[in-house]
């Protein structure tokens, strides 16, 4: 399955073909389901909140 890649320039959105302006924005959309990217945000937050607190206890033990 090919995935379809679109370009955003001026507020207008297509499809891209070929090379595109350096300052055009480039997406594609994701082949993940929605209920997948919320559990992966989820983690992340969740790891990244542990080690603050992990850093944040570390820094005030010193």
């Amino acid at each position: 399955m090919k995935t379809k890649v679109y370009v955003s320039l001026n507020g207008v959105v297509k499809e891209a073909v070929g090379s595109q302006p350096k300052d055009a924005l480039l997406f594609a959309p994701s082949v993940k389901s929605i209920s997948q990217v919320i559990k992966e945000q989820r983690e992340a937050r969740s790891k990244n909140s542990k080690f603050i607190k992990e850093r944040l206890a570390e820094a005030f033990h010193r």
